[in-house]
């Protein structure tokens, strides 16, 4: 012990280094106090590098950590179990970097959540992720738990803001995730990596989006008569196409609990239930959308509605929301704080529920939650100095998880799964689901190190089958300790297996004999032969699982597809495609909670036909036709242009069905808006293209349809002047979902408005209500007019959009240069000078996205201005990233590579489909 510490001294300094068991108490427990564990120390390191120096050193005496931020967490997430070494990064404090132009900052993970956006207001932005604990939480915290908070109604939680990690890793190597020159081309770690608890690694270094400050801002207070009411209120609000920015509910006891408090904001003591409904974004317009918030208030039952009449006003009523949780002393002198998610529709009959389990056991429930997106946060007062008081708050909060999980919900939508929920997995998950994601966890962490005891049981055969949770941090520690003896011995044999088969060539196919018994499985009729392949198209989830089964048991290889618009049949690694085509239903909708469930072999146009008729849509529109999958669309995971002002692609996926390659089905997330419970596996899959396994049925959220879309198009033949306007209007506080600068043949081939001149197109397009869109189509031709650039407006604008979509679909080689906005509005002029003739372009000014594209390879050629293209794009920073290309490609680009990701993305592929059954991402991006 004393050695240790004295290393671990050695590299960040004596006096940053904890160790005395009086100052230990201070991190015995997170915000939740109802579990408690001394750690070993407690380690201050003030950089990076003194992070991964301290993860190596206790990596080789085998010494577990437990990272740690402001230790405000409420699932006991940053308790060190078996006397861990936390690493506090609480002095890693520094915005090292705010780039107003990119609306983005870079900054190190201990910096405070609301330091960041005080730091950004003197620019006109800030940082929208804001749990209630803003004031105290660090961002690290906030990405370990992948949080929330109040207005992430509207703009998202943590995941949908962090462009980019640096990460150390639990062997102490120093990784960047994302927004990296060395990037690895494979799956999205860092969407897998936020939300993990701490269990993957450290993250200490950020680069996340700003938000513009909005333009005007309404904030409403309707109070009721009765819960229930407000609960309707809620999803008819959602229910009619409005998203506000925030709407949180309070019920009558939270209500009183705050008035007798410092937080007291006027909040009416007679009401039982209180919404608080916040609305923003262009002056014009939004007071009809705060008229309609107010009459569907009414209409269930409001007694009144009170508007903040200035911003003094609005920041009372909101810290009497954030306060509620001080306010509770006041109730009881504990409390135990719950979350979980169900769909909004069903919110009345699950607050009802709450307050009946409360009652049963003779326990005082309050309720103060985001009801926009179902997530509850019911408080259990008690006194815990009374032992069976404990047992029935034990025993209620378990009846509350099982409630919310029958109604669809999930058990944690922000607070995290961490010490006090892992047992509430298996209400959610299969053992199936549970063992893959031990399966990736054992990819970052082999050796269970890195925060171990937390998220996951305990698989049944080491003991676990009781559903009560254990009693002391002790026990659980070694049964944790029995269930990585077991998963390491079954990975090993796994690999030991796979060095017996012959990889990756597999044995050779005879496709009369593939023929017969693929038949056998899906019927004739559902078997085709074209040019040597054989596409095999299962009517069922149960067919799918027989043919990996009996692929895996021949050795055969199988390439996953939907309807094969981005697959090249004569280059594939196999000669077996699984296709989901045949899997087409919509399974689920229900338009008051704005999700869809749908199989994987369903169109993309198809599915926004159905949901027209309730006037909603899914709206992401990635490189596809009139054939394009769901499953198609999300497996190779490309945004396309309105990603700008609707976000990306993997933030829609909330939910998956996924067959692995030995067959089994496995669910990843869920069918609500908001959950956290275990690893974020479907941005793993998203991207990976079919090479991890087979994506069955997504559950999307959806949003309303908007009333009007129109796009305003420019021509001009200097680049710079279009590329000028389009960072004027980026920054003029107006909202395009799209601004696309064309080259000038791609221009005339989408617009059909050929100019006879090289003239370059700038595509900009509005969707919103009819005032709002009128408003911003004057603002832009005002800005273009002084340019002296003429414009023209197309309201029928669709044509033009899947035009350019589709696009992108047909060319042989494909790939994308990634930038900074600001880098690329700058520089795309000369980088349009510097590419050879045949190419054509479309850049995404907003995302900082260059896509370019060839009908024809002319190999030796192509293939030596895509290397000067490559070498001249990467010594500007720039990132490349291949999405189609001839096999010979991949050879000369394998040195742009990190190759500790590369390696970890091996382990990935490895811990999922260890006999290769599926193939590797470069053999499907390449060929």
């Amino acid at each position: 012990m004393k050695a240790l510490i004295a290393e671990l001294g050695a590299i960040v300094g004596r006096d940053q280094v904890i160790a005395e068991p009086d100052e230990l108490l201070v991190y015995e427990c997170d915000g939740l106090p109802h579990h408690k564990s001394l750690p070993r120390a407690v380690v201050f390191p003030r950089s990076t590098e003194e992070a991964a120096e301290v993860v190596r050193t206790l990596a080789r005496h085998k010494t577990p950590f437990t990272p740690r931020g402001a230790g405000t967490g409420l699932s006991g997430g940053a308790t060190a179990l078996d006397q861990s070494v936390i690493i506090e990064l609480s002095r890693m404090r520094r915005i090292l970097e705010i780039a107003p132009e990119d609306r983005l900052a870079v900054v190190e993970t201990g910096v405070i959540n609301a330091h960041l956006s005080r730091a950004a207001a003197p620019f006109g932005l800030y940082y929208a992720p804001d749990p209630s604990s803003q004031a105290t939480c660090t961002i690290g915290g906030n990405i370990a738990e992948n949080a929330g908070g109040i207005h992430c109604l509207k703009y998202g939680v943590t995941v949908d803001h962090v462009l980019a990690l640096r990460v150390v890793l639990p062997d102490g190597e120093i990784v960047q995730l994302g927004d990296s020159q060395e990037e690895s081309s494979g799956y999205d770690l860092r969407g897998l990596f936020i939300g993990s608890e701490g269990t993957f690694g450290i993250a200490t270094e950020a680069t996340v989006r700003l938000m513009p400050l909005p333009p005007a801002v309404r904030t409403l207070l309707a109070d009721f008569l009765d819960v229930e009411s407000a609960s309707r209120a809620v999803s008819a609000i959602i229910a009619a196409g409005i998203i506000p920015a925030a709407l949180e509910m309070v019920d009558g006891a939270t209500i009183r609990a705050v008035e007798a408090s410092v937080f007291a904001a006027g909040l009416p003591l007679d009401a039982e239930a209180a919404l608080l409904v916040e609305l923003d974004g262009l002056e014009v317009g939004l007071d009809d959308e705060v008229e309609h918030v107010e009459a569907i208030c009414r209409e269930h039952g409001a007694r009144t509605i009170r508007r903040a009449a200035n911003e003094r006003e609005r920041a009372q009523l909101w810290a009497a929301r954030k306060g509620a949780f001080g306010a509770m002393g006041r109730i009881a002198p504990d409390l135990l704080l719950q979350d979980a998610v169900v769909p909004r529709s069903r919110l009345p009959e699950l607050l009802a529920e709450t307050y009946r389990i409360g009652a049963k056991y003779g326990l005082i429930v309050a309720n103060v939650f985001h009801a926009g997106d179902g997530n509850l946060h019911p408080y259990i007062c008690f006194d815990s100095r009374d032992r069976d008081q404990v047992r029935r708050v034990k025993e209620a909060s378990r009846e509350i998880m099982e409630a919310c999980v029958r109604a669809g919900g999930t058990i944690t939508g922000e607070h995290g799964v961490g010490l006090d929920k892992s047992e509430y997995m298996r209400l959610i998950f299969s053992e199936d689901d549970l063992e893959t994601m031990l399966r990736i966890r054992a990819a970052f962490d082999p050796e269970r190190l890195c925060n171990p005891g937390k998220i996951l049981p305990l698989p049944r055969t080491c003991g676990e089958a009781r559903a009560v949770q254990k009693e002391t941090t002790r026990r659980a520690l070694s049964s944790d300790v029995a269930t990585d003896v077991l998963l390491r011995q079954e990975i090993a044999a796994a690999r030991a297996r796979t060095r017996e088969r012959i990889l990756p060539a597999h044995r050779p196919i005879d496709l009369d004999d593939a023929w017969k018994a693929m038949a056998a499985i899906v019927g004739t009729d559902n078997v085709l032969a074209e040019d040597e392949t054989l596409i095999i198209s299962p009517t069922s989830f149960d067919q799918v699982s027989a043919v990996l089964n009996l692929a895996q048991m021949r050795g055969w290889s199988i390439v996953p597809a939907g309807s094969m618009t981005w697959l090249n049949p004569s280059s594939l690694p196999s000669q077996l495609v699984l296709s989901t085509r045949a899997l087409a239903r919509l399974i689920a909708h229900e338009p008051a909670d704005l999700v869809v469930t749908a199989e994987a072999g369903l169109t993309f146009q198809e599915l926004n036909r159905m949901l027209a008729a309730h006037n909603q849509w899914l709206p992401i529109d990635p490189p596809h036709d009139e054939r394009t999958t769901l499953g198609g669309a999300v497996a190779t995971g490309i945004d396309g242009p309105q990603s700008l002002g609707y976000g990306e692609m993997r933030s829609y996926v909330i939910g998956m069905r996924v067959a692995l390659a030995d067959g089994r089905i496995i669910k990843a997330g869920g069918r609500v808006v908001k959950n956290v419970a275990g690893y974020d596996l479907c941005k793993l899959f998203t991207g990976s293209r079919g090479t991890l396994g087979v994506i069955l049925e997504l559950t999307f959220k959806l949003r309303p349809r908007p009333e009007r879309e129109a796009t305003i198009i420019a021509r001009s033949e200097r680049i710079e002047k279009l590329s000028e306007i389009a960072r004027v209007l980026l920054h003029a506080r107006l909202f395009p979902v799209a601004v696309e600068l064309l080259s000038p043949r791609l221009a005339d081939e989408i617009t059909g408005l050929s100019t006879g001149d090289s003239n370059y197109g700038l595509a900009i397009r509005y969707a919103g209500t009819a005032r709002t869109v009128s408003y911003q189509l004057d603002q832009t031709r005002a800005i273009l007019r002084t340019d002296h650039l003429t414009s023209e407006t197309l309201d029928d604008d669709t044509g033009l959009w899947r035009a350019l979509n589709h696009r992108s679909i047909a060319p042989k080689l494909v790939c994308r240069i990634e930038s900074r906005p600001s880098a690329l509005i700058s520089s795309i002029g000369s980088i349009d000078g510097q590419l050879p003739t045949g190419y054509e372009w479309r850049a995404s000014l907003g995302n900082g996205r260059l896509t370019l594209f060839k009908e024809t390879v002319e190999f030796e050629r192509d293939l030596s201005s895509f290397e000067k293209l490559y070498e001249r794009a990467r010594a500007a920073g720039c990132r490349v990233k291949i999405e189609r290309a001839p096999e010979q490609f991949k050879d000369r680009v394998k040195g742009a590579f990190n190759q500790r990701l590369v390696r970890l993305n091996a382990e990935i592929k490895e811990a999922l489909d260890p006999y290769r059954t599926f193939p590797r991402m470069e053999s499907v991006i390449f060929g």
